[in-house]
């Protein structure tokens, strides 16, 4: 028995509605997966461990996820002599060159019988350096070592030198601070370049 033509066009639409409904139910679900796959991964703020090396870190403090809803803890640390805590975040970004390297800080202080603490933002993969007066960025080179430490560019406002370091986890940017003060001939102030968020 032949089916008329216009049961043949309505068992076609009867398959395409199926074929979409089955198609958007996939897609769905890969998208469900790929977000629990993604809590789960090492550096999201939910695994509570660092990109770098999956060693544990503390959770973000609201003041910073205010500022840094989304992102990947590359380093954590916490300081047990000063009790500061230490995250270097990598901001979310569609494109690679959108993306930041952060040292966001929580410092406790003490006023009276309250206790409170301080949020600092900071580049963590560059500095600012005040040069001495006649010193020149081609002799500066000579003397640092071109695999860890890179200028990148000048603050037209300030005169300072950006300096790209290459390992910034709060330890070994401490380090090469100091490594970098030690310059005197050619550095005369060594300071972190401060990050002013947006809130979300």
């Amino acid at each position: 028995m032949s089916i008329s033509k216009k049961e043949r066009r309505f068992s076609i639409w009867i398959g395409i509605a199926i074929g979409v409904a089955i198609s958007s139910m996939l897609v769905r679900y890969a998208l469900h997966h790929k977000s629990e796959r993604a809590k789960e991964r090492p550096g999201n703020y939910k695994s509570l461990t660092c990109a770098s090396d999956g060693s544990a870190f503390d959770p973000i403090p609201e003041e910073i996820l205010q500022y840094i809803p989304h992102g990947i803890v590359v380093f954590f640390e916490n300081n047990q002599t000063t009790q500061k805590k230490s995250w270097v975040i990598e901001t979310a970004g569609s494109f690679r060159s959108e993306r930041l390297f952060i040292l966001a800080q929580e410092i406790p202080s003490i006023s009276g019988d309250k206790s409170t603490s301080e949020f600092l933002f900071h580049r963590s993969s560059e500095l600012y350096l005040l040069p001495t007066k006649n010193a020149s960025i081609k002799d500066f080179e000579k003397v640092i070592n071109s695999d860890d430490f890179r200028i990148i560019g000048k603050n037209s406002s300030s005169g300072e030198w950006i300096l790209q370091v290459k390992n910034f986890s709060p330890h070994a940017l401490r380090k090469s601070i100091k490594q970098i003060e030690e310059k005197k001939t050619h550095i005369a102030e060594v300071r972190l370049i401060p990050w002013k968020p947006i809130r979300q």
